[in-house]
């Protein structure tokens, strides 16, 4: 696991694409991402990227997607504990899909507990706010 760097920009976005395939970042959004959280924007991979996290120093994870050919290897499992490790805020945070039961059950399988809800926070669907 490291810092991001411009160079990974590319990557980034072919799994965002993979994993989010009806309403990916733009390259324009996570470069803004970034340079709003360059030491909380994290890759995980050596020579390939697999996964990417970025939270707030406070703890709000703002966005995590793992490629989905190396889904339940632990990759995501590692990735959100490094904002347990690393924030300085009391509580960790993220919104999920209240269509995206896979997402709940990952959270709720690290600590997270849902705590209340977006009306239509992803334009037509609401989000789950889970926080540990």
């Amino acid at each position: 696991m490291r810092l991001f760097t411009s160079s990974d920009m590319d990557r980034i976005l072919e799994i965002e694409a993979q994993a989010f395939p009806k309403s990916p970042y733009s390259r324009r959004i996570l470069t803004s991402l970034y340079q709003s959280n360059p030491t909380t924007f994290l890759v995980y991979g050596e020579e390939e990227i697999l996964g990417y996290l970025v939270y707030t120093p406070e703890g709000h994870i703002i966005s995590i997607a793992v490629d989905p050919r190396h889904r339940r290897k632990g990759i995501g499992t590692q990735l959100v504990r490094e904002v347990f490790g690393n924030s300085t805020g009391e509580f960790i945070w993220v919104e999920v899909r209240e269509t995206n039961t896979g997402a709940q059950a990952f959270y709720e399988k690290l600590g997270f507990r849902k705590k209340g809800i977006i009306p239509r926070y992803y334009w037509t669907e609401d989000a789950h706010i889970m926080v540990r």
